[in-house]
């Protein structure tokens, strides 16, 4: 694969840790990195490097496998991104430490778009999915920075994520009817749905959530849009090979500490992974094989009310 790629999605991992431990995410398995929070010299340093490619880059995630409120320089970060001219900046949260102060702090950075993770309508079916958090302050938090948003005509949209999985997909259509009407299509707001994923095989085995059944070989046979057009960073500046590869970095592809990340991405290990996937050769590798990400993408849900 030749030519100089400039990556759509800036994906950076401010934090590697969490207040929940919900049942379809990985960042409560045991991990071979460390919990923490990425430095802000770290960060200024990435920032100030992919700086000269902001206007290519289509949007900037601050989040990966943690809570970002549990960050506390997330809103220098947002700033500092902002000031170097990034643009489409985003954080997902699971809203349970959205306090008041937080909501006007976020929404005076301007950030464009904060996703909030609800996975059900009724308590039981939320908590039991994201063990940890309180259900009532959730929805309250949410619906309270909705308003604030609203009264003061920020500019930040709202995406309400809902992850389908077998103790909650018979409450989809309940969920539409609760937060229709509460969103803002004329600010962009959006609910959303999809189905759980693997991660990689590391929360559930493909077989047993896809079942017996045969796989759809032209998913199989799809180059991974992600290892063409997304950059991770993770919190102690190392770059996995995808989303799925977060938990371990089994599949390093540099540390930004030791190489600049526009050249990481541009690097023998990332440009030998993409041949595997323009090849069709991309289950030879175990989390490709394992992974079911362009399944759920596939059967994913957009509603703007």
């Amino acid at each position: 694969m030749s030519g100089f790629l400039i990556p759509k999605r800036l994906q950076i991992e401010t934090i590697f840790g969490c207040n929940a431990k919900c049942i379809m995410c990985a960042v409560s398995l045991p991990a071979t990195r460390l919990k923490g929070i990425m430095s802000i010299e770290l960060f200024k340093h990435i920032i100030d490097f992919m700086k000269p490619y902001n206007e290519q880059i289509e949007k900037v995630d601050l989040f990966g496998l943690g809570e970002p409120l549990l960050d506390p320089h997330i809103i220098e970060r947002i700033r500092y991104a902002k000031e170097k001219g990034f643009q489409n900046l985003a954080i997902s949260t699971n809203a349970d430490l959205l306090d008041v102060h937080k909501q006007n702090a976020l929404l005076e950075t301007g950030i464009e778009t904060v996703i909030f993770s609800i996975d059900g309508v009724n308590k039981e079916t939320h908590e039991n999915i994201r063990r940890g958090v309180v259900f009532e302050r959730v929805i309250e938090n949410c619906e309270s920075i909705i308003r604030m948003r609203n009264e003061h005509n920020y500019k930040t949209r709202f995406v309400i994520r809902f992850i389908r999985q077998n103790s909650n997909k018979t409450e989809w259509e309940q969920f539409l009817a609760y937060w229709n009407p509460k969103i803002s299509p004329g600010r962009n707001d959006l609910l959303i749905a999809y189905d759980v994923n693997t991660m990689g095989g590391e929360v559930i085995s493909k077989q047993e959530l896809l079942g017996d059944g045969p796989l759809d070989e032209s998913i199989e046979a799809l180059p991974c849009h992600q290892v063409f057009d997304r950059l991770i960073i993770l919190n102690n500046g190392i770059v996995p090979l995808c989303c799925e590869d977060t938990p371990h970095a089994k599949y390093m592809m540099g540390d930004v500490k030791e190489t600049l990340p526009i050249d990481i991405f541009n690097g023998t290990n990332f440009q030998r992974m993409r041949r595997l996937h323009t090849d069709h050769k991309k289950t030879t590798l175990t989390i490709c094989r394992e992974c079911t990400l362009l399944y759920s993408e596939n059967k994913m849900q957009r509603y703007t009310a």
